[in-house]
C-alpha cells in the first residue's frame, strides 16, 4: 500500500511542477530589440508562481511525512526538472513569435 501512496505523491509533485510552469512565462513580458535579441522581464505573476511551487512541494513533503513515507530528493528534482523544462519550452515558443516582430511588446 505504501508503494501506491508513494507513486501517487510522486505523480502529484510532477503535476505541480508541470502545471505551474506555463503560468511563469505567462507573467513575462517578452520583446526583441533592433538586433533581434529577445529580452524578458517578469512581473508579480511570475514571482507568485516561483514562490507557490516550493510551498506546495513542502506541503506534499509534510503529507508524506505524516503518512510515514520517506521521500528522497529524487521526487523534488523530478518536479523541478518538469517545471524548468516546461517553462523553458513555453518561453522559447513565445520568444520565437517575438523575433519576427522586433520592438513589439507582447502583453503578459
Amino acid at each position: 500500500m505504501a508503494l501506491i501512496w508513494t507513486a501517487a505523491l510522486l505523480g502529484l509533485e510532477f503535476l505541480i511542477g508541470w502545471s505551474a510552469a506555463p503560468a511563469g512565462p505567462g507573467g513575462l513580458c517578452i520583446w526583441a530589440d533592433e538586433g533581434g535579441t529577445v529580452w524578458t522581464t517578469g512581473g508579480w505573476a511570475a514571482v507568485g508562481v516561483w514562490l507557490c511551487g516550493p510551498v506546495l512541494r513542502i506541503g506534499l513533503m509534510g503529507i508524506a511525512a505524516a503518512m510515514g513515507i520517506h521521500r528522497g530528493s529524487a521526487a523534488t528534482m523530478l518536479s523541478v526538472a518538469a517545471m524548468l523544462l516546461t517553462c523553458a519550452g513555453a518561453t522559447t515558443w513565445r520568444a520565437r513569435a517575438v523575433q519576427h516582430t522586433r520592438g513589439v511588446l507582447l502583453p503578459a
